[in-house]
């Protein structure tokens, strides 16, 4: 099934363009001369990165952030035809999270070891689409390293997870929202997306995002369909979660996107139940101790800036979330 839109969003030249390992170090160069304490990292505990990355509730955004992305033929494609999402869904799941949190509280070390590494994973990353879903033709060929698809896939990570935190805590200013967006950039030279790629202000950048929502460019054919269904039904003893989830994750999806991956219509007894687990969260996470509030991520990096290791709890929740039992050794 796909979605129907009639959209003029057309690619500019510059996102178009594969990221080559030179263009890459080049966007590193960027990123590390702004940098100010190589041992803090990209970001530090004054960051809207770390407030709003690294609090726990970010994860109530995971489905939808996941169906955006493999809403974009090329990903589903790529991730069909590359990941072991099916045969080592857990393996899979830590090495990303791994990858991702070791970029955003690692040190600059980390940090620049975890963006050579997922580069050179996705120069790995080509192929054929194996059918045609919205302007993707069948037969044409894909690659992960494209500079639109990688904005693509940064926009569902930053835009979701800003707005599942205003579920949460509230809406935030508006400088606030052009502090986090000038923070996502150094985020995206990671992947060697380039400055002049991206949109100007926190305010276009959400615009940008919307016009590719209702674009072509986005499709949901077979592919991305049975890796959904199967995200959603892949334990059956999380299945009572995942059933929750998959209303929470309907609401977050823009509306156009909801039918094409199965995802139940939003009525008034879905949003309902929405509005009631995030009122219960909410009060939860206001009781709760600052490991079950916080990622083991965050945790931990606060205790490196402090000079103290990892605490026995942090590094068994590390080991579960990462499979290692510290994110910087």
């Amino acid at each position: 099934m796909q979605t129907q839109t009639n959209n003029n969003y057309e690619s500019s030249q510059t996102l178009n363009q594969a990221v080559t390992k030179e263009a890459l170090h080049q966007q590193l160069e960027v990123m590390t001369r702004r940098v100010l304490d190589p041992n803090v990292g990209l970001y530090g505990p004054g960051s809207m990165a770390w407030k709003v990355h690294g609090n726990i509730s970010v994860m109530f955004g995971a489905g939808a952030a996941n169906l955006l992305q493999l809403a974009h033929p090329w990903v589903s494609q790529a991730i069909d035809q590359h990941s072991q999402t099916q045969t080592d869904p857990m393996g899979r799941l830590q090495r990303t999270f791994l990858n991702v949190h070791s970029m955003v509280f690692g040190n600059l070390d980390q940090v620049l070891e975890s963006a050579v590494r997922v580069h050179n994973i996705h120069a790995k990353i080509t192929g054929q689409v194996s059918e045609s879903t919205g302007r993707t033709k069948k037969k044409s060929e894909y690659f992960a390293n494209q500079v639109e698809a990688l904005l693509w896939v940064h926009a569902t990570l930053w835009i979701i997870a800003l707005r599942v935190h205003e579920l949460f805590y509230g809406e935030v200013s508006q400088a606030e929202r052009e502090q986090y967006y000038e923070e996502s950039k150094l985020f995206a030279f990671l992947f060697g997306i380039p400055e002049d790629a991206m949109p100007e202000n926190w305010d276009a950048y959400v615009a940008w995002f919307n016009d590719v929502v209702d674009s072509d460019l986005l499709a949901v054919g077979k592919v991305g369909r049975e890796l959904v269904d199967y995200l959603f039904t892949m334990r059956s003893w999380l299945m009572p979660l995942l059933n929750r989830h998959r209303i929470h994750t309907a609401v977050l999806l823009p509306e156009s996107l909801r039918a094409p991956f199965g995802m139940p219509a939003v009525t008034p007894e879905v949003q309902a139940k929405f509005d009631f687990d995030i009122k219960l969260i909410r009060n939860v996470m206001k009781l709760v101790p600052v490991h079950l509030r916080w990622i083991p991520s965050q945790i931990e990096a606060r205790r490196r800036l402090k000079g103290k290791r990892a605490d026995l709890i942090t590094r068994m929740t590390n080991k579960l979330v990462y499979g290692q039992p510290l994110l910087v050794p």
